[in-house]
């Protein structure tokens, strides 16, 4: 049976019976965070050591504005494989999986799982629910949740039509009959990944649950900019509201933790636009305040940064949270330098995830600004020019070297041709690690970028382009290697 033949069965029986009895299976742990002993936090999953390379799909969008079914959807996760990414980020909404009170319907979910098998991807599950950025929608979430007027604030824009999302609303996220209602079809869902994943070979794909979207939107722009008051009118200050989406945070991440099919769980926080503390961004919030929950295992940034000393001083920010797994959980896939963007995160020790595949075809026609479109691929999932290419070749560096890349520490990762934000054509660069104490020498006269991984007994280097290193030893002895573009090399010490 072929995958769409398997994911319309499913979807026919679900129809049928949208309130699936199945079986909860005895939990299992998919993916941890571990630390080295030099201090490096990485994923484990499935008891390896696991970079996360992705690019986001916007199923929501492809879905919900552009008209798309399913089976159109596929050559997204195709694409992702060209790419060369290990993993895809994929929106779940609360609505696709109970779309009315007490109902479930996997379909949609099945599908993406089945794609992630077919294509060898892992996928980080993007929970779309009650704080996107600050706003509740009606594309996003069962109508039965906002009809209840006991969780719903006062806002300025209340019932304001978002093209991409819906009616804008907001709720009172930490309400207990609101958290109730989440948590329950949380489990719920994660318990279904669990039960599918043991009927289709248990590969486990899913590896991560982002629990909302830019959730400290709701304190940075929401309730500043709209207004936000309880529904007797009564004021809210910023403890209360910043409260609100600490608490939800930990109820929804716990509730992925407590299923039967265990993963990590993360959020991702606005880029810093004012210039001030990353971290620190308001007198009553941080970024540690989310880390220090239980329920949430890491945070990465929605960094949107293109000059490359920018971002790698994000990554070094959200690592200085020691036990925090710095991943860049979205960045423009357009930006003409995203192959350095791409290194320059990992060399400072995080992940990368790009924003987006390719964008929504909606959303670009109806935009007034062409940054809209975002995506690594153009909307009609083409190359583009100059950009692709690049980002493929480091891409596939970084994934054919994955433990090594995944346990490497910044000090021991000499990346090379990422000091300027585009790589020159022509350049020699000298740097060190402290491992074995090695100075390594690059020189490329083919624009490459390229890394060598001091890894103690063994070096592994690579160029995207030809260029050669030449490693030089505490004893003063030394090799070169030339290394043809695109091809990764070992070397024992």
């Amino acid at each position: 049976m072929t995958v769409i033949s398997a994911i319309a069965l499913c979807a026919c029986q679900q129809k049928e019976d949208l309130k699936p009895q199945e079986p909860v299976l005895p939990q299992i742990t998919v993916s941890e965070l571990r630390t080295t002993e030099g201090g490096k936090t990485y994923l484990q999953v499935d008891g390896k050591p696991f970079p996360l390379i992705g690019a986001q799909i916007r199923l929501d969008a492809l879905l919900n504005c552009d008209g798309k079914s399913l089976a159109a959807v596929e050559p997204y996760f195709q694409k992702a494989v060209e790419l060369g990414v290990n993993c895809v980020q994929v929106p779940i909404s609360w609505k696709m999986v109970e779309p009315r009170q007490n109902e479930y319907d996997w379909s949609i979910v099945d599908a993406m799982l089945a794609y992630c098998n077919e294509y060898g991807l892992k996928m980080e599950l993007l929970w779309f629910s009650t704080n996107m950025i600050g706003d509740a929608f009606t594309y996003l979430l069962p109508q039965y949740i906002l009809s209840e007027p006991s969780v719903r604030l006062r806002c300025d824009n209340d019932g304001a039509f978002h093209s991409y999302y819906g009616y804008i609303h907001a709720l009172r996220l930490d309400a207990d009959w609101l958290l109730d209602h989440e948590t329950r079809v949380v489990t719920a869902l994660f318990n279904h990944i669990r039960y599918w994943d043991s009927n289709h070979g248990e590969n486990h794909p899913v590896i991560t649950c982002q629990v909302h979207n830019e959730p400290d939107g709701f304190l940075r722009w929401r309730y500043r900019d709209y207004h936000f008051k309880s529904w007797d009118g009564s004021e809210l200050t910023p403890q209360n509201v910043w409260d609100m989406v600490l608490n939800s945070l930990d109820a929804v991440g716990k509730a992925v933790k407590n299923s039967s099919y265990k993963v990590l769980t993360r959020t991702n926080h606005i880029k810093d636009e004012d210039g001030g503390d990353l971290l620190q961004w308001s007198d009553v919030a941080s970024v540690k305040d989310v880390f220090a929950l239980d329920g949430i295992d890491f945070v990465g940034i929605d960094a949107y940064k293109q000059k490359v000393s920018e971002l790698r001083a994000d990554v070094e920010a959200y690592a200085s949270m020691q036990g925090n797994y710095p991943l860049v959980a979205e960045n423009t896939g357009s930006y003409q330098n995203s192959a350095s963007l791409i290194l320059a995160a990992f060399a400072a020790g995080g992940g990368y995830d790009i924003y987006d595949l390719a964008t929504s075809e909606y959303f670009v026609t109806n935009a007034t600004d062409s940054s809209v479109d975002q995506g690594i691929y153009t909307v009609d999932l083409q190359d583009r020019e100059g950009i692709t290419a690049p980002a493929r070749k480091i891409i596939q560096g970084l994934k054919e070297a994955a433990e090594d890349v995944a346990l490497t520490s910044p000090e021991n990762f000499a990346a090379f041709n990422i000091g300027q934000d585009t790589p020159q054509t022509s350049l020699t660069e000298e740097k060190s690690t402290s491992a074995s104490s090695l100075t390594v020498s690059f020189s490329t006269s083919a624009g490459a970028l390229g890394f060598l991984l001091d890894r103690g007994s063994y070096i592994v280097v690579y160029a995207a382009e030809d260029a050669s290193f030449t490693v030089t030893k505490p004893d003063g002895s030394s090799e070169t290697i030339q290394v043809a573009g695109g091809k990764l090399e070992k070397r024992n010490l």
